[in-house]
């Protein structure tokens, strides 16, 4: 009976990390209600090529957050904007800023309506693994989470590696 209790928590707890890989791992009960969808940039986002996609136009990549339940497209995220100064350097591009630009309809209702648009910001010095920011944009809340970045200095600076950058989007609907 000891050796099967055992077996039991270290089941419990390789289902516990597993399914805190697959997007939504650090949501609250509560949170997890209101899940619209869990999603990976730049994996998962559709390449912008010089047309919009969406509200936001003309590189990068953009995230179409699909409605579960067939109410088609919810909002938007595009992968993503600086304000500063950006610099090449060997090995790829540097930003001393990211932002991320976010939207979502106006209501959930179905039908074309104008999306509300929003922004998550953060500067080079806050970009580490695991630091997330949040904001609420129309019916929906955006949550992200930087998975992966390299940083660097420059000229006293701190900029991030342009081509290093991950992050993890967890799109929530609004309490009611």
């Amino acid at each position: 009976m000891r050796g099967f209790k055992k077996l039991c928590w270290m089941a419990l707890a390789v289902v516990a990390v597993l399914g805190a890989g697959c997007g939504g791992g650090g949501l609250t009960l509560e949170e997890q209600t209101r899940l619209v969808g869990s999603y990976r940039l730049p994996q998962d986002g559709v390449p912008n090529n010089n047309a919009p996609v969406g509200p936001f136009c003309c590189t990068g990549k953009t995230l179409i957050v699909q409605a579960p339940d067939g109410e088609g497209v919810l909002g938007h995220a595009y992968f993503f904007g600086w304000e500063g100064q950006a610099y090449n350097f060997e090995g790829g591009s540097g930003a001393p800023d990211l932002i991320l630009r976010v939207s979502g309809r106006s209501t959930l209702d179905s039908g074309h309506v104008e999306e509300e648009k929003g922004q998550i910001s953060f500067t080079a010095a806050e970009l580490k693994a695991g630091v997330s920011r949040r904001t609420r944009v129309g019916p929906l809340e955006y949550i992200v989470t930087v998975d992966r970045v390299e940083t660097l200095d420059y000229d006293g600076r701190p900029y991030f590696r342009m081509d290093s950058l991950e992050v993890s989007v967890d799109v929530l609907r609004v309490k009611g």
